[in-house]
């Protein structure tokens, strides 16, 4: 992968993405407190929602060049570009999700839940978005102008499911569980991905990329929980059972499972055995990574989904460990480290191509000597 390109800053913002007025996932950033705020409220317990594994054939647009909206009368009332992207999610994006890329589920991704988003406006937008980002990435002439598309309706879904959160009930319930679905792929794919031209650099923007799509994942899920019995009689009930679904296998089976299980010495060491509520917050996530690597390893000998595992280690890890990752303990960046290398399994999807080796690289470069025999195994498998 090339090397990101160093952006000029100023006072207000990057100047270059001011210069190309590509804005660059503010509201989520707000959308993030609001949701950590819902969730901390809810009195529900936490279940974890996930997602089924993306596809991994490669998609190929048959859109050629963008539309002459000229050719349109003005007073038509048509957004030409907007009808070429809803037509491009539900002719290849829609397939390409982390949640729609078996046949099972390509009738819900792609006619049910447009079909919703007619009734809710923020999920509607999202589906616009994502479809913007992925036609960018299939179109790389056409990236800035897509990307600016996609960042106008994104910023308008998030606006609308600020709102929405305030009142979850059985009729909006479904549209922002559809929503927190399409959410890893309009988080991952936006102009920050590390594989194309970036906007911040180094460890605290990867960071800030990450913490930001964990609380809002574990936001959601929280929030939802008060619809739990709507959503498993829902047409995303099968996503559901997915998520609930536990595999099991000796652990000598499970490939790379010493490689986690040897974190636990993080947990013995002298500064962090000191302090009790730090060594079970690391020690919980580190056991919940494990878990995470048990499940992927016995659904890929069964040639079945496994993004749902990955995707549900941010839910599953305790609220403790994320404080600890917010102030960059070194032991935090390890198991993100090894996190990262279970990202790596999905970097054949066009919304996360680059952000497991970018994230060890940045771990890599923050971290001191010491730290650096804990990050071998990830560097090699990420190719750091």
């Amino acid at each position: 992968m090339g090397s990101r390109r160093s952006h000029t800053k100023s006072r207000n913002g990057c100047t270059q993405c001011k210069s190309r007025r590509i804005k660059v996932n503010k509201p989520f950033t707000s959308l993030v407190h609001f949701i950590i705020c819902r969730a901390s409220s809810s009195q529900q317990p936490s279940t974890p929602t996930t997602h089924p594994a993306p596809s991994h054939s490669s998609t190929t647009s048959i859109i050629g060049p963008p539309p002459n909206a000229s050719t349109i009368p003005r007073s038509s009332g048509l957004d030409v570009i907007d009808l070429e992207l809803l037509h491009h999610y539900t002719t290849f994006t829609y397939k390409t999700l982390p949640s729609g890329a078996t046949s099972d589920q390509h009738e819900i991704w792609q006619i049910q839940v447009v079909q919703l988003g007619f009734q809710h406006e923020f999920l509607l937008r999202g589906i616009l978005a994502v479809a913007a980002l992925h036609l960018s990435y299939l179109h790389p002439r056409r990236r800035e102008p897509l990307a600016l598309r996609a960042s106008t309706h994104q910023s308008i879904a998030v606006k609308a499911l600020h709102e929405v959160l305030n009142r979850v009930d059985p009729f909006n319930c479904v549209a922002i569980f559809a929503f927190s679905c399409i959410l890893v792929a309009l988080t991952f794919a936006a102009p920050t991905n590390p594989a194309l031209p970036g906007v911040q650099d180094g460890y605290q923007g990867a960071q800030k990329e990450i913490l930001d799509w964990f609380h809002m994942v574990r936001g959601c899920n929280s929030v939802l929980q008060t619809q739990w019995g709507t959503l498993s009689r829902s047409f995303l009930a099968p996503l559901l059972h997915k998520a609930m679904t536990q595999q099991t296998a000796p652990s000598h089976d499970v490939h790379d499972s010493d490689r986690v299980t040897d974190l636990l010495r993080l947990c013995s060491s002298e500064r962090v055995v000191q302090d009790r509520e730090t060594a079970n917050a690391y020690a919980l996530a580190i056991h919940q990574l494990l878990n995470a690597y048990t499940q992927v390893s016995i659904l890929s000998e069964r040639k079945q989904d496994f993004v749902p595992v990955i995707f549900v280690w941010p839910i599953a890890i305790p609220q403790a460990y994320l404080k600890l990752l917010g102030e960059r303990k070194p032991e935090a960046m390890v198991i993100l480290a090894h996190y990262s290398a279970l990202l790596q399994r999905l970097d054949d999807q066009w919304f996360m191509k680059g952000w497991a080796r970018y994230l060890v690289k940045q771990i890599e470069t923050t971290l001191g000597e010491e730290w650096q025999p804990w990050l071998c195994w990830p560097k090699e498998v990420t190719g750091v």
